[in-house]
């Protein structure tokens, strides 16, 4: 069996294998249980710590110093890979709009690395939110990224887009003209190397009873440690079990007043696995999805986050003291997928003197976007994905076709000014979140059956195939502002690794 099937066949097949057994077997890895002793639970709740601008000018300057190191997960030293000697949640980003902000990467891993700003509508080109850059271990890079006036306020996120484990022969900080080979971004994000970043605060577009309402942020993170104490590498699998945690802590213990409004941020900041959140007894009201306000306030008892999602939900506690458990509920990401079971996140305790209970929000956010259902369209694309075998190498690929750095899925660009409707074609039998960078779209369709319009994402989930017929989303796509090379992925980080991934050209 080659290097890459060895390496990803586990992470990127879920519950299926390659027909060939190993000569004996591998040992088994750790429970979860076996993972968790020595960690702590019911820890008061604890934001992640954050980074933002000091000063008048709301500019955020900061470096991000990354290479591994050895931290505390509730109470049990793991060693993986972080920003700044930090844990497995990087550092928050809060930024302003129309702010610059500057951002140095020094790389001291053995490996390269690079950063992408997922969600962020800013350039994709130079040393802004560049995926093709690439920092050489050993080399520093400085990310430049111009936030527009008008940016969205809302949750985004942050993380490790390597697309190799070296950088361009010439030493050059681009990854344009290297042949395929798997990707590091599930390596680099599961070790540690992703975080929240957010864009202002939309408190200041809610009802104003609620503009100095408590704020979360709930960075949610998968980690399976092996037997040393290290975060898996290499070998990483969706099906082997591994430990859950929130903003770094296992199952802490987040406590609201009775009748009080709480705003969480809810991100999905893993590599690969999803999230299905329910909160025993209470309704999440969602007023952002993928960092963009909502055009129609919606009130739901779960919330499905694959790998990338992000939700601004209100969560208004009972009259009276009690407890709750906010849990991922028992999900199969297809039959194909992995079957990920319940598990406890954190206990949320109402406590202290009651506060007066602040009427319900509804209708329209301010800042939503408008419904592209009645645009122009100026072309229609599909993009197909798919499975590839060749030899004892598997892949997943785009309309046939593995991740090329020098060549874009389609020959002709895209316009700016103008909008796309793309057909997104699942053949396989496992759910994919479909990104795009640099802009938001608006889901049109699912199976076929059209969609209201209540918002636009950057991250949709697009149905397996089922009894052999593919599943399929429609969406639109305005083309706004930035000339570029626009990405465009499954976020199940194995999967864009091991080649489902391309891009668009955008020109003027």
């Amino acid at each position: 069996m080659t290097a890459v099937s060895m390496l990803f066949s586990a992470a990127v097949l879920g519950t299926r294998a390659l027909a060939a057994p190993a000569p004996t077997d591998p040992p088994q890895p750790p429970t979860t249980a076996q993972q968790e002793q020595g960690m702590r639970t019911g820890d008061p709740f604890r934001d992640p710590v954050t980074a933002d601008a000091t000063g008048d000018n709301q500019n955020l300057n900061i470096t991000l110093d990354v290479g591994q190191s050895v931290f505390d997960v509730s109470g049990r030293p793991v060693a993986g890979q972080v920003y700044n000697n930090g844990t497995v949640v990087a550092p928050t980003l809060k930024v302003s709009a129309g702010s610059t902000v500057t951002i140095k990467l020094v790389n001291r891993l053995p490996v390269a690395t690079n950063l992408h700003f997922h969600g962020m509508h800013v350039s994709p080109t130079d040393d802004s939110d560049n995926s093709f850059s690439c920092v050489s271990p050993g080399a520093t890079i400085t990310y430049r990224l111009a936030v527009p006036a008008d940016h969205p306020q809302g949750t985004f996120w942050y993380h490790s887009h390597a697309m190799g484990t070296m950088c361009a022969a010439n030493g050059a900080h681009n990854m344009s003209d290297m042949a395929f080979e798997p990707g590091q971004t599930q390596n680099q994000i599961f070790a540690g190397l992703s975080g929240a970043m957010i864009v202002g605060d939309n408190r200041s577009l809610l009802p104003v009873g609620l503009r100095n309402a408590t704020a979360h942020t709930l960075v949610l993170k998968d980690a399976q440690i092996d037997a040393a104490g290290r975060i898996v590498q290499n070998t990483i699998s969706p099906a082997n079990p591994t430990v859950r945690l929130v903003n770094g802590q296992l199952r802490p213990t987040l406590t609201l007043k009775p009748n009080e409004t709480q705003l969480w941020r809810l991100v999905n900041a893993g590599a690969d696995i999803p999230y299905q959140l329910r909160l025993d007894g209470y309704r999440f009201t969602v007023v952002a999805e993928d960092g963009i306000p909502v055009a129609q306030v919606s009130t739901r008892d779960t919330l499905v986050l694959p790998p990338g999602k992000r939700f601004d939900v209100l969560v208004t506690a009972c009259a009276v003291p009690g407890q709750a458990v906010l849990h991922t509920t028992t999900y199969t990401n297809g039959p194909q997928g992995g079957t990920y079971p319940d598990t406890q996140l954190a206990t949320i305790k109402v406590d202290g003197w009651p506060v007066t209970r602040q009427p319900a929000v509804t209708g329209a956010i301010p800042g939503a976007p408008a419904d592209l259902a009645p645009a122009a369209v100026a072309g229609r694309r599909t993009v197909e994905l798919g499975e590839l075998q060749e030899g004892d190498n598997f892949y997943f690929v785009l309309n046939g076709r593995k991740f090329a750095a020098d060549s874009s899925l389609f020959d002709t660009p895209a316009r700016l000014g103008t909008v796309e409707e793309w057909t997104i074609v699942n053949t396989t039998e496992e759910n994919h979140p479909f990104h795009l960078h640099t802009n938001a779209f608006q889901v049109m369709s699912v199976n076929g059956v059209p969609q209201p319009y209540t918002h636009r994402e950057d991250t949709a989930m697009v149905p397996a195939s089922s009894g052999g017929v593919p599943g399929k989303i429609v969406i639109r796509i305005p083309f706004a502002d930035y000339p570029g090379k626009w990405m465009f992925h499954c976020h199940i980080a194995a999967h864009e690794d091991l080649g489902m991934m391309s891009y668009l050209d955008v020109v003027r």
